[in-house]
């Protein structure tokens, strides 16, 4: 963990500085729309919102945000420095609106984002992100009963994640994204988490009027845990209710089959099929 922060300082006061010199351009504080947005099925992003899972008597609520802190302008190039935070939780659906919280995973860090509009309807932005992330089992959970006695199980990682994204808009009410990632865990518990794992998205985006839209997003995630390579899917696909460029709300049906990405169940099966809506800030 301190080495983390150390290279988290090192890297901040080098941005800082660097935008400190190009003061002269156009500079600016906590702007609320963000330059880098990844494809909606991307998993490990900060979200608001909740899916319930119609397959089961569980559903995952989304609370965080990403925010852009520092911003630079640079004719058609624009850079930004900014935190995540956010959570998601594993709840029980029950009688009398009662939800158990079954266990949480947290994320907090930082990212440097930059957007280059390479000519009209065609732009490529990218991130790079640190990050840590822990999970833990809270008071809703249901413990399997055995005979031998429950010792706590540690999820934490330390990693960092580069993403690219290009975004084109062949027209006014249609948009395409790509997205290509690939993250390295420089320090994991347990250590059997592979070190590497790669991303690949693809997201549509059609809009009847100027407030109601449809959208198609799929996520392919490759990793290894426990020596098994998963190919890890996430699509998901709903109704917009939003400008394109504003805030959004988004009513969605997702299905995601592979490698459970909650920490306290890591390196397990985990297919699902849930209908969700979530707020885009």
């Amino acid at each position: 963990m301190k080495n983390y922060f150390t290279l988290l300082s090192l890297i901040t006061i080098f941005f800082l500085t660097g935008i400190n010199y190009a003061y002269s351009d156009s500079l600016y504080f906590f702007n609320s729309d963000r330059i880098f947005v990844p494809t909606e099925a991307s998993v490990i992003e900060a979200r608001v919102g909740v899916t319930k899972y119609t397959d089961s008597k569980f559903l995952e609520l989304d609370i965080g945000a990403t925010i852009d802190v520092i911003g630079l302008k640079k004719k058609k190039t624009d850079y930004s420095f900014g935190v995540d935070f956010f959570t998601y939780s594993n709840l029980r659906s029950e009688d009398n609106f009662k939800f158990p919280v079954d266990a949480i995973d947290y994320l907090f860090g930082v990212n440097f984002n930059m957007k280059k509009r390479i000519k009209s309807g065609y732009e490529i932005s990218g991130r790079f992100r640190i990050s840590h992330i822990s999970s833990h089992l809270q008071d809703g959970h249901i413990y399997e009963r055995t005979d031998t006695i429950f010792t706590p199980f540690v999820f934490s990682k330390e990693f960092l994640d580069l993403s690219v994204v290009n975004t084109l808009r062949p027209s006014l009410n249609t948009e395409l994204k790509s997205m290509l990632s690939v993250n390295y865990i420089f320090h994991a518990i347990p250590e059997e988490i592979t070190k590497f794992s790669g991303q690949i998205g693809l997201e549509g985006s059609y809009y009847f009027t100027k407030l109601l839209g449809v959208y198609l997003s799929n996520d392919i995630n490759i990793a290894t845990v426990k020596g098994k390579t998963n190919l890890n899917e996430n699509l998901e696909s709903g109704i917009i209710f939003g400008n394109m460029d504003s805030k959004k709300i988004r009513l969605y049906f997702r299905y995601y089959d592979g490698q459970d990405y909650r920490g306290q169940y890591y390196g397990n099966y985990f297919n699902y099929k849930g209908i969700g809506l979530k707020f885009s800030l």
